[in-house]
């Protein structure tokens, strides 16, 4: 009989050990989004101001914080541009928020020029009004098709200047001849 009870209380001090062994911690991740100020490379510290207008909030950035763009290909942190949008998740409150994912929406300007021209003065007023805002699909592929166009525009120039410098090369060689 005492060896059942002593049995009995081993296990259940044993299933007491092993309900505390494998107790889980809950942590709360909490996306918030917002645009990138600025980033403190010797405090690993990125500067975001949140849309809801609050005070710029700073998030610690660690070798564990994924940071990539929408398409999920990643981004140094240092190649992000002041104003881009951010979706930041993380841990932590108050002073000490800890990034475990950004997701990088680049900045981008919308340009409209508006003109004024009062009739009594004959003075004209230009006013440009930018607004940032997610390009789209249609926009990044124009931007794309155009980059290209002033890339094959710029080796056409080089290859033009070559020619001429090679034709100046040889008739210096002709007249010495």
């Amino acid at each position: 009989m005492k060896m059942t009870t002593l049995g009995a209380a081993l296990l259940a001090v044993g299933c007491f050990w092993s309900s505390q062994a494998f107790a889980q911690a809950t942590t709360t991740v909490t996306t918030t989004n917002g645009a990138f100020t600025e980033y403190v490379p010797g405090s690993e510290t990125m500067v975001v101001r949140s849309e809801t207008g609050a005070s710029p909030l700073r998030y610690s950035v660690t070798k564990q914080t994924t940071i990539v763009d929408e398409t999920g290909a990643p981004v140094a942190v240092e190649r992000i541009s002041p104003g881009s949008q951010l979706s930041i998740q993380y841990t932590g409150s108050g002073d000490r928020l800890v990034a475990s994912r950004v997701v990088v929406r680049p900045a981008t300007k919308a340009t409209t020029t508006v003109t004024n021209v009062p009739a009594v003065t004959g003075e004209q007023t230009n006013t440009t009004t930018t607004t940032t805002r997610p390009m789209t699909h249609d926009e990044k592929h124009a931007l794309k098709e155009e980059r290209e166009h002033q890339k094959k525009a710029a080796k056409e120039e080089i290859e033009h200047r070559k020619d001429a410098l090679d034709k100046a090369k040889d008739k210096l060689d002709d007249d010495e001849d």
